[in-house]
């Protein structure tokens, strides 16, 4: 976590990283015509902007080949079912550097994927772009799954956090988060996980943001050698740092 997260050694992406970024980027770019010009970007040239960011990577050819057919793929599959929803009342990668977010004591930041802005109601729906094998329920199957999900349910409540307690955004109300797969199920559909927030889910992951934040800026790093490596030892250590709140 030092490493990683805080001096920020650098490191080269994952073959399944890069792609993912890949794919980030080809969306963001058509987001943004969609916003630039009222109108869509060609599909043919959503693709290629998918792969020419992918080239980018410097990729092994043979990593580059199985991811370049994998996103083309998948991007015909997700513009079919899911670019009507593009709209000009949507930003994206919209980033919280500038916006003071501050929880607390804690100071917070991050980027968007997809914000979609309700002027009439003050409301917003923020939307995260997921790669890979989609899940169609926020019932885990396994273990690995519990995990993902889990990961999933925090991020979309610290984009909450982040757009509510912003300078030029704390007007609104995140009433939906949203993961939105890119990738296809089996069946050939698009999946979608929408969330609607707890108010005391709310504030126990509020609390937990702030704990975590202490224990960053202090660099006391807590020893989770006797915690298991699973679900259940990932709810022990947050209920160790909300007992500290």
């Amino acid at each position: 976590f030092l490493l990683n997260n805080l001096l920020r050694f650098p490191q080269a992406m994952s073959p399944s990283a890069a792609f993912g970024s890949a794919i980030h980027t080809a969306l963001q770019r058509a987001h943004m015509h969609v916003a630039a010009h009222g109108s869509k970007k060609p599909a043919e040239d959503v693709v290629h902007d998918f792969e020419t960011a992918l080239t980018e990577k410097w990729l092994h050819p043979t990593d580059h080949e199985h991811f370049a057919k994998r996103g083309t793929d998948a991007l015909h599959v997700f513009l079919q079912q899911k670019y009507a929803s593009f709209t000009s009342a949507q930003k994206a990668e919209l980033g919280f550097g500038n916006q003071h977010v501050v929880l607390q004591n804690a100071r917070l930041t991050g980027a968007l994927d997809l914000v979609s802005f309700d002027a009439q109601s003050k409301t917003i729906s923020v939307t995260d772009y997921k790669t890979g094998k989609p899940a169609t329920s926020w019932q885990a199957k396994n273990e690995y799954e519990k995990i993902k999900l889990h990961k999933y349910k925090q991020q979309l409540m610290f984009y909450k956090l982040l757009v509510e307690n912003s300078r030029d955004y704390h007007n609104y109300r995140v009433e939906k988060g949203i993961i939105q797969f890119v990738e296809p199920t089996p069946t050939g559909a698009i999946a979608t996980l929408e969330l609607e927030f707890s108010t005391s889910e709310m504030d126990d992951f509020s609390r937990l943001v702030e704990a975590v934040y202490a224990h960053i800026v202090s660099l006391n790093l807590p020893d989770i050698t006797d915690l298991s490596p699973d679900y259940n030892g990932i709810l022990h250590f947050e209920a160790a740092l909300l007992a500290e709140k």
